[in-house]
């Protein structure tokens, strides 16, 4: 069963997975729902697809994004990996030196960037490691927000797992984040995350949320269709979601890079559109807290679709629920993209 924080945005989560449950051996079972995008976003995207928008239509700031917001061209996946790890160590520096905690919003996907920031805390170091404060985005789950059956993906391993291997077991103990400080959300995990963050905001809090962007335009695992069957009014309170229903699209993507193509779960635990825009609230209100450090690192296979992603997010108009990415520009920061996701010109030609 969906849990959300907002009982309305629960029931409509919840009948998608009643709209899309097919038979399989005898009994019901969710195996992923069709991606429903906005008017808007179906047009933007149609526009990409025939190669109308231009290098200079991308870069150009929009009415949305934040006066602070930038897109940071990276002349490959190597030099994408350094900026995005400089661009997050500096605000920890930052931050940490000013004797604030930190709310660090932590994805796995990209990873690239984690071991030089565990290089950078064991050579430069932060100021006090120990006000750093991480929140995973989201975990994989069963469609009740448990954790996944070890019988059926044996293989899967958790975003605990992936962290401590990729970023917190790289640093030193006297440079690491304290694990008192990690917050995961697998299993009821995600119920904390109100109350730890609002305790830290209160402390007058710096904010880093760092990501990436999926195949079908979604930041976390807020998938287009929420948007849809949400509106923007519900979209924008949701906190946090157990047991969301995951897209084909998504389910595609993750099982060509996270499980060289056997089967992925179909639900996750993520955080919601809703905390995006509090903390975009709060960065309004305390100007030079907040900051968004998102990454488009490749466009070799088999992540060449994030060249379309890209240039789909850069040429939104406004922000839309039903294309999460949207948002990424109205917060302060910048987002870090391969240069040829930008500079070449997309355009798929019939067959």
């Amino acid at each position: 069963m969906v849990e959300t924080n907002v009982p309305e945005a629960t029931a409509k989560l919840q009948a998608i997975v009643q709209d899309y449950r097919t038979d399989v051996a005898g009994r019901k079972v969710f195996r992923g729902c069709p991606a429903e995008y906005s008017k808007a976003v179906w047009a933007v995207r149609k526009a990409v697809q025939q190669g109308k928008v231009k290098p200079k239509d991308l870069l150009r700031p929009k009415a949305h994004w934040h006066p602070d917001f930038s897109v940071d061209l990276a002349d490959n996946l190597e030099q994408h990996n350094v900026k995005f790890a400089i661009a997050i160590f500096s605000k920890l520096a930052e931050h940490t030196a000013a004797g604030r905690p930190v709310i660090w919003i932590t994805p796995v996907g990209p990873m690239g960037h984690y071991p030089i920031i565990a290089e950078l805390m064991n050579r430069v170091g932060v100021a006090d490691p120990t006000l750093i404060h991480t929140f995973a985005m989201d975990e994989w789950a069963d469609e009740n927000g448990g954790p996944v059956s070890r019988r059926d993906f044996p293989y899967m391993t958790t975003f605990r797992h992936d962290m401590a291997e990729q970023f917190y077991g790289l640093m030193a103990p006297e440079a690491t984040i304290p694990a008192r400080n990690r917050s995961f959300a697998a299993g009821k995990g995600l119920l904390a995350y109100e109350r730890k963050i609002d305790k830290l905001l209160a402390q007058g809090a710096g904010v880093i949320f760092t990501g990436g962007v999926g195949k079908i335009g979604h930041i976390m695992f807020w998938e287009s269709t929420y948007g849809v069957r949400l509106g923007k009014r519900l979209s924008e309170k949701v906190l946090w979601v157990r047991g969301a229903p995951l897209t084909y699209g998504t389910i595609d993507q993750n099982e060509t890079t996270s499980s060289a193509s056997a089967p992925v779960p179909a639900f996750a635990n993520t955080i919601g559109l809703g905390l995006f825009t509090k903390l975009r609230a709060y960065g309004r209100r305390k100007p030079g807290r907040v900051h968004a450090f998102f990454g488009l690192d490749n466009d070799e296979e088999p992540l060449k679709w994030q060249r379309f992603i890209a240039q789909c997010m850069l040429a939104m108009e406004t922000a839309d629920p039903s294309f999460a990415a949207s948002y990424v520009p109205t917060m302060a920061g910048r987002a870090i993209i391969v240069r040829s996701h930008v500079e070449k010109n997309f355009a798929v030609a019939s067959k």
